[in-house]
């Protein structure tokens, strides 16, 4: 008894130490096939075999039921229409009262009361989904009670598909506002006759039949109840005219019909020169019902697929799961920065392999982590200090060109009329003040940019007198758009200081902002003393291509810090141009691309 039990444990243990030996790929072949793949591949082929043959069956039977009740109803409701528009076709008075020219109204109306009273189309057509209107060329027609002229539609589009179809009758399917009715954007269902029986006199005159879409959408709603909640449309064309889907309301427009792959079962149909498809629509649920019918058979199948896996996975687990697992527990930690070894290094196969390679691995990247790594981070610590340093000196320069422009100003004036009118100057200055101090973000809406320039303007007005004059317009699309704080009122100082202070005559300034063709234009145009062609290109050339170098020398900082600005937070697309000639004026276009704009947000 001692012999046989050593002799299982020999045995067991040299089938672990063969497993062991194995890849992990002949592992997972072996386990995979004999546990999971061959029980699955016999249970799911019983079970998809009942489930499909059984469901086939019964939807295709079901589907073509639904899709002939589809066309028996529309056929009822249709025919019992075009039994009164046959009936009115053939009604030699209703062709009198519409080709009679009336005298006046009174008259109409007289004929009007005996002809209701001789047909019984009213009555007929008293139903609550159906209605009619009779339409002809005769202008002593009065409107109303189901008469119209025939001008009151002649710009409709079912009028003008109907003149184009070339036949006498047309079933129309439309969506769009009934003027005549004063009736919302919705769907209509006609049924057009041309009332050309009698052709003498030949004046045109038709008959209208509405069928009302909510009736027909209640009708089919009805029909899908009745058929355990089968969905389906009715297509003209590629758009669907009636449908049970409770979100295709009246007044939506009609949508695309389904794709190919999406429909079960479809049959085509004919109704008054108008080419239907009556589409079944897949059911995403056959399946679930059909497995709910053979669920015992099911439950059955599936347990014994479970059962057989669970006891590979047994195995499984010694001889591979917990090793991967201890592995990876190894592979997660790390301490200050420091990578673990792993423990699992004794075997031939993959999992071996992969823990030695690990270690490895780690004992290099600990290296690599004590060297290169910490050494690379503080050199790119050190270069985002110097970037953010650059960009802060961008800022700052801008503080003291403004104050002092400002104050010299409002200094240069009190000097010179010895007044005390210099309250609103002041507040004007704590605004350009408070803008260019609050630095927490270095972007404002453009309107607000456009507070700061009004003020700056109105500053520089006070200033100048009546020497000069100002426009601001802003779009309303683009004051919501973000910009660079000060960059606006950069280029409205330099028109100021470059364009209009040295001018002796009365000077413009015009600032403008609007959206065009996906790009932002920013326009700033004085009527000061402009510029010859060398400077204009030399400041083009300046303004495209400013950098942080640029800075550092002398000339109009201001215009090159501003241009920078815009183009950091814009992007590349950022363009600037420049248009001046001598004793005329001067021109700045600054254009962004809208889209960009989102960089700024």
């Amino acid at each position: 008894m001692k012999n046989s039990i050593n002799t299982n444990n020999i045995y067991k243990n040299s089938i672990i130490k063969k497993l062991y030996s194995m890849s992990i790929t002949q592992k997972i072949i072996i386990f995979y096939l004999i546990f999971v793949i061959i029980p699955l591949f016999v249970v799911d082929g019983i079970i998809a075999g009942i489930i499909w043959n059984a469901e086939k069956t019964e939807r295709q039977t079901l589907n073509k039921g639904v899709a002939s009740s589809i066309e028996f109803t529309l056929g009822s409701d249709f025919g019992m229409i075009d039994e009164m528009t046959t009936s009115v076709y053939l009604n030699s008075g209703i062709y009198d009262f519409l080709n009679t020219k009336y005298a006046s109204e009174y008259d109409y109306y007289i004929a009007y009361g005996n002809l209701r009273k001789t047909s019984t189309l009213w009555e007929l057509a008293s139903l609550e989904h159906c209605s009619f209107n009779f339409y002809a060329d005769n202008s002593t027609l009065v409107g109303g009670g189901g008469i119209q002229t025939i001008d009151s539609i002649k710009d409709t589009l079912w009028y003008k598909d109907f003149k184009a179809c070339g036949s006498n009758k047309l079933l129309w399917f439309g969506y769009y506002k009934d003027e005549t009715r004063n009736i919302e954007n919705s769907k209509h269902i006609y049924l057009i006759q041309a009332l050309d029986y009698y052709p003498k006199p030949s004046k045109e005159k038709i008959l209208v039949f509405e069928l009302s879409y909510d009736y027909l959408t209640k009708e089919l709603t009805e029909l899908s109840g009745i058929n355990e909640g089968v969905l389906f449309e009715v297509t003209q064309k590629d758009r669907v005219v009636l449908s049970n889907d409770i979100s295709d309301t009246t007044y939506d427009d009609f949508r695309i019909k389904a794709d190919e792959n999406s429909i079960d079962y479809s049959i085509k149909a004919k109704l008054y020169g108008c080419d239907i498809d009556i589409n079944v629509l897949k059911r995403e649920n056959y399946v679930k019902r059909a497995v709910n019918k053979y669920i015992t058979i099911v439950l059955i199948l599936v347990a014994i697929s479970f059962i057989m896996p669970l006891f590979g996975l047994t195995y499984f687990r010694t001889l591979f799961l917990n090793r991967l697992l201890r592995l990876s527990s190894t592979v997660k930690r790390y301490n200050d920065e420091h990578l673990e070894l792993a423990t699992d290094t004794e075997g031939d196969d993959e999992i071996a392999l992969l823990a030695r390679n690990y270690n490895t691995m780690a004992e290099r990247i600990n290296y690599l982590i004590d060297t290169v790594y910490k050494q690379k981070l503080r050199e790119s610590k050190s270069i985002m200090a110097r970037q953010k340093a650059e960009l802060l000196a961008l800022q700052s320069q801008i503080n003291p060109h403004f104050l002092f422009n400002a104050l010299e100003s409002i200094r240069m004036h009190s000097i010179i009329k010895r007044e005390q009118e210099t309250a609103r100057m002041i507040e004007n200055l704590a605004i350009i003040q408070r803008q260019y101090v609050e630095w927490g973000s270095d972007m404002v809406k453009i309107k607000d940019e456009m507070n700061f320039v009004s003020a700056y303007l109105d500053l520089q007005s006070y200033r100048f007198g009546d020497r000069l004059s100002y426009s601001i317009d802003i779009d309303d699309e683009a004051l919501e758009y973000d910009i660079p704080k000060l960059s606006m009122v950069t280029f409205v100082e330099n028109a100021c200081i470059h364009a209009i202070e040295p001018k002796a005559s009365k000077g413009w300034i015009f600032v403008r902002a609007y959206i065009k063709d996906d790009n932002m234009y920013i326009e700033i145009e004085d009527t000061g003393i402009g510029m010859d062609d060398e400077d204009v290109l030399s400041l083009s050339d300046k303004m495209n291509n400013a950098s942080i170098d640029m800075l550092k020398t002398s000339g109009r900082v201001g215009i090159i810090n501003a241009c920078l600005r815009l183009k950091m937070y814009a992007g590349e697309g950022t363009y600037f141009d420049i248009s001046s000639e001598k004793g005329v004026g001067t021109l700045i276009t600054i254009k962004i691309p809208a889209d960009n704009n989102t960089k700024l947000r």
